[in-house]
């Protein structure tokens, strides 16, 4: 695909990423049942929805041999991710804009034309709540799933799931194949789909913010480093780099103190250690022979949170969330801090800030008094030729196949084939939707941000190590980072037997519904 239609893809997502959670770079999860069945079939037309004649549909599963088929998807509802419904049918939602509404009513009548199937949906707030019950108990009516990676992955060993494998043919330009290997549990089954199919698994995904004020008036700054979007193209854009320009802007409040007043490099939260560790490629838990395998202690992951932990345990310039909860002025306060940090950018009081895509549409349209550039989580050193930004486990999402969808298996995935070429490839598609109210927004403010946004979307990482359940692992480098020297080793080695007996029996108990 031509790089200029990736820019586009990309910068149009952050308006969904914009409605798709109320607060910024949140971790927390907050579970609420809830389940609605508020969706309908697409509207069909009766004439052929308006393409540019020159189009040419070139989708290489066309067929009708589904022609009758209904495929409904349990997905997230719109109270939670504003487009996670409107993502696969049209809704009736009042902060859901009709230019979305109209681009995907198009598409659904595009392939209802074409193809006789018919996409619905049914939406629950966290539709894993239920399907233990109906899917185990044969009560599920639905032909696919989406919800949140996390609480996706920890559903494989029920049986949940169908593997995939058979049915997509994952070198399709349309699939993310990088996310589905690292949620792959023996690199040999896939469950789960991710890419042009939908849009609420790009909305949390972390990246750097940074006030380009602070920076380009900074003359020793820029004088060393030069631009920093070149510095990224250069793989310049590495710890080292990043820990020495925090340094360089970090100073006290008038009172000599490092609140909420100073001015810090790195505006982060606990959890962004894991993040800027996720950054250097390094997952906590990898595939090996055996089955799954804590990396924490090994040599690289070592090195790299040497680093990360000289960075985020310096409260001289790393401001953490939860070092802030209740300590911003009214109106700006919140339960884990988010909020407090996010006010703290917003008043010019950082150079850096680790959130999320969905940060981005917010704060650009706040009078901020000055520009936000955007740019990928930073890694190791020059050497490496990748970036990796790690995504929000849990809102990023993933689609799966339950194993009661007996019927329309091959329907589903032609569906989700159908979604993917789409969504991206008609002339009024549902991704030129998203760009043209992103622009109207203004979510992003150079080309430059537009090529750091395309490198963030493909650098897209999942950590199995903080996806699967297993407690104490997820949360480890988020401990560490408090204390005054660097004890990982000792606190992962007084948790190692809880940690590998979880691994192993979470492997164990897959191995076996596999037979």
């Amino acid at each position: 695909m031509k790089k200029s239609v990736l820019l586009l893809l990309a910068v149009l997502l952050l308006l969904f990423a914009f409605a798709s959670c109320k607060s910024t770079g949140t971790e927390e999860s907050a579970p609420v049942s809830g389940d609605s069945e508020s969706s309908a079939p697409a509207s069909v037309s009766d004439e052929e929805p308006s393409q540019s004649s020159g189009w040419k549909d070139e989708f290489k599963y066309a067929t009708d041999e589904f022609a009758g088929k209904v495929i409904k998807i349990f997905t997230v509802s719109t109270d939670r991710h504003t487009y996670a419904e409107v993502q696969f049918a049209p809704v009736d939602e009042e902060n859901v804009p009709d230019t979305v509404n109209n681009a995907v009513r198009e598409r659904n009548d595009y392939i209802y034309d074409n193809y006789g199937v018919t996409i619905v949906t049914r939406a629950a707030k966290y539709p894993s709540e239920f399907l233990l019950t109906e899917i185990g108990g044969d009560q599920a009516d639905y032909d696919l799933v989406c919800e949140s990676v996390d609480r996706m992955v920890a559903h494989i060993p029920d049986k949940l799931f169908l593997p995939l494998d058979d049915y997509f043919d994952f070198s399709d330009p349309w699939w993310d194949a990088r996310c589905m290997e690292n949620l792959s549990i023996d690199g040999d089954k896939h469950y789960f789909v991710s890419g042009d199919c939908m849009l609420t698994d790009t909305d949390h995904i972390y990246l750097t913010l940074y006030n380009k004020n602070m920076y380009n008036d900074n003359a020793d700054l820029v004088g060393t480093y030069g631009d920093l979007y070149q510095l990224v193209r250069d793989n310049k854009f590495t710890l080292d780099n990043y820990i020495e320009m925090c340094k360089a802007v970090s100073v006290p409040d008038e009172n000599g103190e490092y609140g909420i007043n100073a001015t810090f490099g790195n505006l982060s939260h606990s959890y962004g250690a894991n993040i800027m560790v996720n950054g250097c490629g390094v997952s906590m838990v990898e595939k090996s022979a055996d089955g799954l395998r804590c990396t924490v202690v090994d040599d690289y992951p070592q090195t790299v949170f040497d680093k990360v932990y000289q960075l985020m345990s310096n409260k001289v310039i790393t401001q953490r969330a939860e070092l802030i909860i209740g300590k911003a002025p009214e109106g700006h306060n919140s339960t884990y801090g988010f909020a407090e940090l996010e006010y703290m950018f917003t008043s010019g009081k950082g150079l850096f800030y680790n959130t999320t895509v969905n940060s981005i549409s917010i704060l650009k349209n706040q009078d901020l008094g000055f520009t936000v550039g955007i740019l990928p989580i930073c890694h190791l050193s020059e050497t490496d030729n990748e970036y990796y930004c790690a995504v929000n486990r849990y809102q990023s999402s993933v689609i799966g196949i339950p194993v009661s969808n007996s019927e329309n298996i091959e329907a589903a995935a032609f569906v989700l084939n159908a979604l993917g070429y789409y969504n991206v490839n008609l002339p009024s598609n549902v991704k030129n939707a998203y760009y043209e109210l992103t622009l109207k927004l203004q979510a992003s403010d150079s080309e430059d941000d537009f090529d750091m946004l395309d490198l963030i979307f493909r650098s897209r990482f999942y950590d199995l190590g903080s996806i699967l359940p297993v407690d104490r692992l997820a949360g480890m480098y988020g401990v560490v980072i408090n204390y005054s020297s660097n004890t990982l080793t000792s606190y992962y080695e007084s948790y190692q037997g809880e940690i590998e007996q979880k691994l192993t029996s979470f492997y164990e108990d897959y191995v076996n519904s596999l037979s």
